[in-house]
């Protein structure tokens, strides 16, 4: 499970750097309503990285509490 969820993090990752290349090349380009709408793809790409950094890290630190023997 946690190869997917860093596979995952990785695609999230992936598109928010490739949306920010785009919107900076329609900048410059001159098309401003194609930049909007890749810049709002960075935003979501951006969020559901960080989102996806955040579950994998939680659920390696619930993994590792369940590996823990119970001390009695």
């Amino acid at each position: 499970m946690n190869k997917l969820f860093r596979a995952l993090e990785i695609f999230w990752l992936v598109a928010a750097l490739v949306s920010a290349g785009i919107a900076v090349y329609f900048l410059i380009m001159g098309n401003r309503q194609d930049a909007l709408y890749f810049s709002f793809v960075f935003l979501i790409g951006s969020i559901m990285y960080l989102l996806r950094k955040y579950q994998r890290k939680n659920q390696d630190k619930v993994r590792q509490l369940n590996q823990k023997p119970l001390k009695k």
